[in-house]
């Protein structure tokens, strides 16, 4: 494996913060934030354009939402028509209000904050990153479960990492940062999981234990 480089490793934890990032009443909430990132965001992010159904009448924006999300609430409908248009304008990930923090550790009750409705996925922002080499650890994920991990930038691309492999009782996602900037952390399942735990590591590809 590679315990040693992620023993040497700045461990930095997913904190929900009292300040950084405000969230304004007229703001779509956390929840529907994640339901967009984690349903909507992989079919839109290409189309950072100006274009398409921001211009629609707002029944018309509705229809649509509901047709590709299903039956929900007209607040959260309208909360997802917020997000596309944001994404479409702005090219741009609508901001949470979370930070990570150095030495301090973050549960289920920032986590599954950050958890689809369906309990099947997760989007974490990784916040702003140097150029380096990392690597996530993610707890809770029975290693017979098959994941889907996707490291997105800021400007939509994503970036190539290993996948995830088990380390004991954990699984441990490991990537390069090549062009520092904002990370984002998408994990898609076939059956409902519960993340526990989720550090953020430095490590050091020279001191990479072979076994």
């Amino acid at each position: 494996m590679y315990r040693k480089g992620l023993a040497r490793g700045i461990v930095l934890v997913l904190l929900l913060m009292g300040q950084g990032v405000s969230v304004g009443s007229d703001d779509p909430s956390i929840e529907s934030v994640v339901v967009f990132n984690t349903q909507c965001a992989r079919c839109h992010e290409g189309e950072c354009s100006g274009r398409m159904s921001f211009q629609l009448a707002e029944d018309a924006a509705d229809e649509h939402i509901r047709r590709y999300g299903g039956e929900m609430s007209l607040e959260r409908v309208r909360e997802l028509g917020k997000l596309r248009r944001y994404m479409k304008e702005l090219c741009a990930f609508f901001p949470l209000p979370l930070a990570l923090v150095a030495d301090r550790s973050g549960g289920r009750d920032i986590l599954d904050r950050l958890r689809g409705p369906e309990g099947t996925a997760y989007f974490l922002p990784l916040g702003a990153m140097d150029a380096g080499h990392y690597g996530l650890r993610i707890n809770g994920v029975d290693a017979a479960v098959r994941i889907c991990a996707e490291l997105v930038a800021a400007d939509f691309d994503l970036v190539d990492h290993d996948g995830l492999a088990p380390d004991g009782e954990r699984q441990v996602l490991r990537f390069w940062v090549q062009v520092p900037g904002e990370l984002f952390l998408r994990i898609r399942a076939q059956v409902p999981i519960t993340l526990t735990r989720v550090e953020l590591v430095t490590w050091a590809p020279v001191e990479t234990d072979p076994e």
